[in-house]
Order: C-alpha cells, then sequence, then structure tokens
C-alpha cells in the first residue's frame, strides 16, 4: 500500500545522500583539477630557475645528501639530469629510465604514476622535474575529506530531523483520519477543525459537505420510512376491515361494498407503490441524469393526457392541449412527462368536473407551462401543506399523496420552479410550470 510518509521519508533520503554523494564528487574532481595545475605551474617554474644553476660540466649533480627526515619527501619529488641517452644525476631512488618522453620542446607528460615536465638545455641535455601521482592525490583526498566530514558528520541529525519534520507535517492528517476513523453511523456531525491546514481544508470542506448529504439522506429516509410505515399500515387495516366484512356478509349488500372498497384500496396501494418507486429513484443521492437532457412539450404532452383519459373520463373532465408549435425544453421526456402526469392527475382527482387545460409559452430562456382546471386552486397554506409526501386532499379515494412530492423532486433536479394560481374572475386556477427552455437541435 502507498505510504506517504515512506515516500518522503525514501524521496528525501535519496536526495540527500545523492547530494552528498554528488557535491563529494565534484569537490574532488574539482580539487584534483585545480590542484593539477597548479602544481604543474609549480614544475615548469621550478625546472626553469634549476637550469639557471645547473652546472656546464657533465658530470656535476643537483643534489645533496638527503638527512635521515628528508629521504620520506624524496618519493613526492624527483629530478632527472639527462645528456643524451644517459641519465648524468637524479635524485636518490629515481627510476633509470625517462620520467617523459625527451623531446626538442618543453613539455608535460604522464608516466609511471609520475608528473613530469621536460625542459630541453643546452649541449644535448634535458632538465626533468617530476611529481607523484599519489602525492596530488592524497592532498585531494584529505581536502575533500576536510570539505565534507561536516556534511557526513551531521548527515544522521538531518535525517532525524527530517523525520521529526515530515512526523510534524503529516500529523493534522493523521487527526482527521482518527477524527474520521472515530465516527459512528449515530455521529454525523460536521468535522471540528483544530488547526486550520491550507492542503487539507478542500478535503475537510469535502468530508463535511459528504457527512451533511448524509445525515440529510438518513433522516430524509427515516421519515420517509415512517411516512411510508403509517400510509401502509392503513391500507392494510382498510383491507383486513373490508375482507372480514366480506367473508362475514356472505352475499350481501354489505359484502358487495366491502369488495368494492377493498378493491378501491387495493388500486390505491398499488399507485402508492408505483409513486413510492417513483421517489425513490428521484432521490438525489441516487439520481441519474438521462444522456438525452431535452424534450418537446406538443409530443410529451400528447402522449400523456392520452394515457389519463380514462382517469378524466372516471372524474368526468375534458382534456385539452392548447398548444401547438413545438416547444423545448431542457429536460429528459420522462421527467417532462412525470411533471404532467402528476399534476393533470391531481387536477383530475381534486378539481370539479370540466376542463383541464395545457398551455404553454415562452420568454427568454424559460418556457411556461399551464395546467388550469376548474377548481379554485390552492392557498399558500395548502401549497405548503400539499407538497409534503402523503398529504392528500380530502374526500378523493385512490390518491397516495406523493404526487408533488415528485414534481419538487424532479424540478429540483432540473432546475424548475412550479406555482399556483388561484381562481380569480375569469382568469382560471392553474400549477405554472417554469422549465428551462431548450433549442430544437441542442442535446447535451
Amino acid at each position: 500500500m502507498f505510504s506517504i510518509r515512506r515516500f518522503l521519508l525514501a524521496s528525501l533520503l535519496v536526495l540527500i545522500v545523492g547530494g552528498g554523494v554528488l557535491l563529494g564528487t565534484m569537490t574532488y574532481l574539482t580539487l584534483y583539477h585545480e590542484l593539477d595545475e597548479q602544481f604543474d605551474a609549480e614544475l615548469v617554474q621550478s625546472a626553469h630557475l634549476l637550469a639557471r644553476f645547473l652546472p656546464a660540466h657533465r658530470d656535476a649533480s643537483l643534489s645533496t645528501p638527503l638527512t635521515q627526515a628528508e629521504h620520506r619527501y624524496q618519493r613526492y619529488f624527483v629530478y632527472q639530469v639527462w645528456q643524451g641517452d644517459t641519465l648524468v644525476s637524479a635524485s636518490e631512488g629515481t627510476p633509470t629510465t625517462p620520467l617523459v618522453a625527451l623531446q626538442d620542446e618543453p613539455h608535460l607528460g604522464e608516466r609511471d604514476g609520475w608528473h613530469s615536465y621536460a625542459l630541453p638545455l643546452p649541449g644535448n641535455r634535458w632538465l626533468v622535474l617530476a611529481e607523484s601521482d599519489a602525492a596530488r592525490r592524497s592532498i585531494v583526498d584529505n581536502m575533500t575529506a576536510t570539505v565534507l566530514a561536516p556534511y557526513v558528520l551531521s548527515l544522521p541529525v538531518i535525517l532525524l530531523l527530517v523525520w521529526l519534520a515530515i512526523r510534524r507535517g503529516l500529523a493534522p492528517l493523521a487527526a482527521l483520519t482518527a477524527s474520521v476513523s472515530r465516527r459512528t453511523p449515530e455521529n454525523l456531525s460536521p468535522l471540528v477543525r483544530a488547526r486550520p491546514v491550507r492542503e487539507l481544508e478542500p478535503l475537510h470542506d469535502a468530508l463535511n459537505a459528504l457527512l451533511t448529504r448524509l445525515e440529510d439522506g438518513i433522516a430524509r429516509e427515516k421519515r420517509f420510512t415512517a411516512d411510508a410505515a403509517h400510509e401502509l399500515r392503513t391500507l392494510l387495516m382498510v383491507l383486513r376491515l373490508h375482507a372480514d366484512n366480506a367473508v362475514s356478509g356472505s352475499q350481501t349488500p354489505l359484502s358487495d361494498d366491502s369488495l368494492l372498497q377493498m378493491q378501491q384500496a387495493i388500486t390505491r396501494a398499488e399507485r402508492m407503490l408505483e409513486q413510492l418507486l417513483v421517489l425513490a429513484r428521484l432521490d438525489p443521492l441516487h439520481a441519474r441524469m438521462p444522456e438525452i437532457n431535452r424534450a418537446e412539450v406538443v409530443s410529451v404532452a400528447r402522449d400523456t393526457l392520452a394515457s389519463l383519459v380514462p382517469l378524466a373520463d372516471q372524474y368526468q373532465q375534458q382534456l385539452q392541449l392548447l398548444v401547438e408549435q413545438p416547444v423545448w425544453v431542457s429536460l429528459p421526456p420522462e421527467a417532462l412527462h412525470l411533471l404532467l402526469r402528476n399534476l393533470v392527475d391531481n387536477a383530475c382527482r381534486y378539481a370539479p368536473a370540466g376542463d383541464i387545460a395545457i398551455s404553454a409559452a415562452v420568454t427568454d430562456d424559460t418556457v411556461i407551462l399551464v395546467i388550469s382546471d376548474a377548481g379554485d386552486g390552492l392557498s399558500e397554506a395548502q401549497q405548503k401543506r400539499f407538497s409534503e409526501r402523503f398529504s392528500r386532499g380530502s374526500g378523493v379515494a385512490g390518491g397516495a399523496g406523493l404526487g408533488l412530492s415528485i414534481v419538487d423532486g424532479v424540478l429540483s433536479l432540473y432546475g424548475g420552479t412550479l406555482r399556483y394560481r388561484q381562481r380569480e374572475g375569469d382568469t382560471t386556477a392553474a400549477a405554472i410550470l417554469s422549465l428551462p427552455a431548450a433549442s430544437a437541435g441542442s442535446e447535451r
């Protein structure tokens, strides 16, 4: 499993140690290059200086006997004097072969671990000065070690401080994790910020928003379950009562009436269950936006009214569609069908016998759909009450009290509004839908 702590520790360890290795390498190479040039310059200067004091005769020697304490330096710096191919003078222990090629021009060279400089002299002679490469490297090693020693010695302390810094830096994340892990399904209150941390603020806000939605969803489900249980319990009691009457009546008018009432109760139960399923699909926590998000009002309204003709005939209502030109709204056809079906259904059941008409108007980016009926309309108090789940008008059989809840659910998903108009003079009562308009060719 990926760990931020281990990743940061490993990354910083590689960077710190790798940086130290790179620093040491670059320091060593730079020192060696600079000292190499410095020592080569000293060889050149020393050779020219010695050439002035070199005796002219062949057997002359530049050296004097070394003391016992001085013998340890002869391995670092030596000289040779050549007469043609003959070594005429040299330091003690110096190789008997030329330390560098003897040419007509002064030049530097390296051979057998020696940095050498050959200076031609009059009389077919050469002066060769040489310095041990081991001596140079020893100096570079010591200087590099001196430079890097504080870094190497402080490396454990640096790594410890890095570990402590990462631990402290990730402490707010650990505290947030512990706070979330201690939560129970009963405790969905927002997380408390012990100390604001900029990088954790988006996560903190997202978690609080999620907890709020979960709490609202659970509260909504509990309320919905309680209401549904109450309504279904009432239906079952009615069914049991009429079933008992039918069984005990034995072909009497009372038994026929009980059977009729039981049939109506079963119809009401079927409608309630159907609308409960619709509400579950419309729940904001589970709703999925359809791929086609536009609908043509005339075709959807025509199909909706056609499906409601039997219900309208039952309540002596006349259904009319007063829209002729195509009108497009930014809703899926299924959502528009749910809106019109539930509003026209309510008008059929609750309004006096008469005409129920659907008309439309387009203003700017909004489509206004008006579902008018022969009733008096709803007051503000009635509008508020009937928008609640399982709230029904009195004296009407077959209603489940969920129609307007379904309408509110659809409108909350797709950005529409619903208001009511009461009858006033020649103006009919109506439910007025305001829906976002769509062009005929647009699809989202």
